[in-house]
C-alpha cells in the first residue's frame, strides 16, 4: 500500500511539473501574441495617420486644381478670421490660437503661424477651404467633418 501511495505521489508530482511547464509555455505565447497585437495596432495607427495626411494633401491639390482654393498660405491670419466666423474654431482645432500655449499673431501669414507652432499646412488649408466652400453652398466639394476644438469659446 505504501508503494502504491508513493507511485501515485510521484505521478502527481510529474503531472504537476508538466502542468507548470505547459503553463509557462502558454504564458510566453500569450506575451508574444500581446506583443504582436501591440505592434500591429501601432502600425495600423501609423498607416492611418499617413493615409489621413495623404487624403488631406489630395484634397488640397483638388481644391487648388479646381480653383476653389480661397485660403492661401500667404494670407494673414487676421484676414482669414474675417472671412468666416468659424475659422477661429478650425484654427483652434489645429492648436493655432485658442489657448495661451498656441497663440498666433493676426499679422502672421498662415504658413508662418503653422511653421512656428510645428503644424502641417495642408490639412489646415483643406479644413479652412472646406469650411468656406460649404458655407458658400459649393456643392462640388464633398462635405467633410471639420476639425474643431474640444472647447467652446464664449464672448
Amino acid at each position: 500500500m505504501v508503494y502504491v501511495a508513493l507511485i501515485l505521489a510521484i505521478v502527481g508530482l510529474v503531472l504537476a511539473w508538466l502542468s507548470h511547464k505547459q503553463n509557462g509555455e502558454l504564458k510566453e505565447r500569450i506575451a508574444e501574441t500581446n506583443s504582436r497585437i501591440y505592434r500591429l495596432r501601432r502600425e495600423k495607427e501609423e498607416l492611418q495617420e499617413v493615409a489621413e495626411r495623404e487624403i488631406a494633401n489630395l484634397r488640397f491639390e483638388l481644391l487648388k486644381l479646381k480653383g476653389e482654393l480661397r485660403v492661401a498660405p500667404e494670407m494673414r491670419v487676421g484676414d482669414i478670421l474675417s472671412i468666416h466666423p468659424q475659422a477661429q474654431q478650425v484654427l483652434a482645432g489645429f492648436h493655432l490660437g485658442g489657448c495661451s500655449s498656441c497663440s498666433i499673431d493676426g499679422r502672421q501669414s498662415l504658413a508662418e503661424a503653422a511653421a512656428v507652432n510645428g503644424r502641417e499646412l495642408e490639412p489646415i488649408l483643406v479644413a479652412l477651404n472646406t469650411l468656406i466652400n460649404e458655407s458658400k453652398g459649393a456643392a462640388a466639394v464633398a462635405p467633410e467633418r471639420l476639425k474643431t476644438p474640444n472647447i467652446q469659446l464664449h464672448f
